[in-house]
């Protein structure tokens, strides 16, 4: 997957099939996005792209508000690139957000963006995702501009799992509601945290990173290339109860398989 976070170094790829969103856990839907995106970009002899943000749009617009009302990420940017690469995305735009590009309207990002910078050939558009200023650029919204500027545009319907629908949001309550299983079932792989071993107990390696509610739950800890499985208890911290030989800086991926009582 390539991979360019300055539009101005964007280097053009054939009959380019877009998306745009911030693809926040690389969940079912998502993936389900990424293989539609590559197979129509076979069909025109092009290459599938994704349009993502960071940091996270709702971190820059509603700032520390975010972040007291328990706002968390389920992936940090390297995460969600290792993921997207894993389900075949072709290529990923990253764009800075801040407040200056939160200003811009939809139909300035669809010119300068879409069109100029990356000769858009097919539009894929989320049942319910809008974008730009105020929202402005829907499915009804990006039709129009399609059939201005030369794009199809193809609008992408509800993804669901089990007749729920999938989202990041909906995997975030479930996951601070302590139903890691069914969280699970969504994303589509065990909801993970990376992290180091400090002062024992398990630190993650970013603060935004989500964690599940306080809790026993069954993990799978990776250390040093070898897999072990543990319970993790989440209170203030997070414990493990049986890996005494753990020493501090250990560098740990934590998997969290399902909710236990104990």
């Amino acid at each position: 997957m390539k991979i360019c976070r300055d539009p101005d170094q964007w280097k053009s790829v054939r009959n380019p099939v877009v998306t745009v969103g911030s693809y926040d856990g690389v969940h079912c839907a998502h993936r389900s996005i990424v293989g539609l995106l590559n197979r129509q970009a076979a069909a025109v002899g092009g290459e599938s792209v994704l349009i993502s943000f960071s940091p996270h749009p709702r971190m820059v617009l509603q700032g520390e508000e975010a972040f007291k009302k328990n706002f968390r990420l389920l992936t940090t940017d390297d995460e969600k690139e290792e993921l997207l690469a894993a389900a075949g995305l072709q290529n990923l735009l990253v764009l800075h957000f801040d407040t200056d590009f939160a200003g811009m309207p939809a139909d300035r990002f669809v010119r300068e963006i879409l069109v100029e910078r990356l000769q858009v050939k097919r539009m894929i558009v989320g049942f319910n995702h809008n974008f730009g200023h105020d929202r402005q650029g829907g499915y009804e919204q990006m039709s129009a501009w399609g059939e201005r500027y030369g794009f199809a545009v193809e609008r992408y319907p509800e993804y669901t799992v089990d007749g729920e629908a999938v989202s990041s949001s909906r995997v975030r309550r479930l996951l601070q509601a302590g139903q890691v299983a069914a969280a699970n079932r969504l994303l589509g792989y065990p909801y993970f945290i990376n992290g180091a071993w400090h002062q024992d107990v398990f630190e993650s390696s970013s603060k935004f990173k989500l964690r599940p509610a306080p809790g026993h739950y069954l993990t799978k800890v990776k250390v040093k290339n070898r897999y072990y499985y543990t319970v993790a208890r989440i209170d203030d911290e997070i414990r493990f109860t049986d890996l005494p030989f753990l020493q501090e800086g250990d560098q740990i991926k934590v998997r969290f398989l399902k909710e236990i009582s104990l």
